[in-house]
């Protein structure tokens, strides 16, 4: 009986299969920890680049109101003429008031709004205080154009009423920390009528303009230090104008974003210039100024 010869068919071994085994997930390794490190560094830069966004965003809003902010008056051209007040007949009124005890009214849009009851009394803000606020919470009360006005419809129509251009525009923190809320309310100069530098909370989940903002902080410049608060309706050293816009407000915001491997906080920073304050400078008394001389007459009368 012949014996066929038997061929050997060709194969790996185990040993070069464990090897190339081996050598394969140092290679995969090595690419999952070079695409791990890529989209570490691309969530960082989405993360500055929405951050720089953001805070861009906020700081040019908060521009835009601080532009606007209103300015102190000079004395006697809008008080009482015998005091030389700087303020309104409002302030006046609500130092009445207080003195007899009886409690300023709320408006009839007020009274009859639920969410409006809230801030329907307080101090008074005197016209011309242009910013009051603390560390956390800034109001600007500023003068604007009306959106009324933009419309040509509502300009040819007989029976629409212009529309105030005093605005107040509060910014503050949620009350839960879900972010920089910022509320802007018509601002009406009478007596305990939505007249206080505190927002209505009623809601102030349909006014955060920034939920990634978690904290923030206002500081005033008053031409030499910085200040943790603000109360532009107090008077200056002459007793009688008042003190007005700070030279500055800065602004510090804490944003957090969610990314790989954990929240990630970011501070960013802007001071804002006020063209509206006064600085050092006092305004002259129109009592101490004297009359212009009369001009001088020609024979005849000419």
């Amino acid at each position: 009986m012949t014996a066929r010869a038997r061929t050997r068919r060709p194969g790996y071994t185990l040993l070069e299969v464990l090897l190339a085994s081996v050598v394969a997930v140092v290679l995969l390794g090595a690419l999952y920890a070079a695409l791990d490190v890529t989209l570490v560094r691309m969530d960082a830069n989405r993360n500055v680049i929405v951050a720089n966004d953001l805070s861009r965003a906020v700081f040019n809003r908060l521009t835009a109101d601080l532009s606007n902010a209103l300015g102190p008056l000079p004395p006697k051209s809008g008080g009482d003429g015998s005091t030389g007040s700087a303020g309104t007949p409002a302030a006046t009124t609500a130092t009445t008031s207080a003195s007899s005890g009886s409690t300023p009214a709320a408006s009839p849009a007020s009274a009859g709004d639920p969410a409006a009851s809230a801030a329907a009394t307080g101090v008074n803000v005197p016209f011309g205080a242009g910013v009051v606020g603390t560390d956390k919470q800034l109001s600007v009360f500023l003068s604007r154009l009306p959106s009324a006005l933009t419309d040509l419809d509502a300009i040819n129509a007989a029976d629409v009423a212009t529309p105030s251009d005093l605005r107040r525009v509060t910014y503050y923190l949620a009350s839960d920390g879900t972010g920089l809320a910022r509320q802007e309310r018509p601002w009406v100069t009478a007596d305990g009528v939505w007249n206080a530098a505190d927002p209505d909370r009623a809601n102030e989940a349909a006014e955060v303009v920034a939920p990634e903002v978690k904290d923030v902080t206002f500081e005033y410049y008053d031409g030499g230090t910085w200040q943790s608060s603000w109360d532009g309706s107090q008077t200056a050293t002459d007793g009688v104008s008042l003190t007005g816009p700070p030279r500055a407000v800065r602004v510090t915001l804490t944003l957090e974003f969610a990314g790989r491997g954990g929240a990630k906080t970011k501070r960013v920073t802007q001071t804002v210039p006020l063209r509206a304050a006064v600085g050092n400078y006092l305004p002259a008394d129109a009592a101490a100024t004297p009359a212009a001389a009369a001009p001088p007459t020609t024979p005849g009368g000419m």
